[in-house]
């Protein structure tokens, strides 16, 4: 899957996009990425932690962006439209 046209914030694994977070590596496939309206979900990371792969710092800072950008900009996440994500 590709990264949703609108990057807000990019780490060394994560973006914050107007999809919601999205893992870099596209050889995921997407299976990682967290929709906006999961953001304020329990746990998020805990089904990632068992990975060698998975980055917590990077991923927790992607969580705090995305979080404070749907208080301050909730506007700024938009449904994908066509195949992006």
């Amino acid at each position: 899957m590709t990264l949703h046209r609108d990057i807000f914030w990019l780490g060394q694994q994560w973006a914050v996009t107007g999809f919601g977070i999205q893992a870099i590596n596209k050889k995921l496939d997407g299976q990682f990425d967290i929709e906006t309206s999961r953001l304020w979900d329990e746990d998020l990371a805990s089904s990632m932690q068992q990975f060698d792969w998975f980055d917590a710092d990077d991923f927790t800072e992607a969580l705090a962006v995305a979080r404070r950008r749907s208080r301050e900009q909730p506007v700024t996440f938009r449904p994908a439209s066509g195949g992006e994500r």
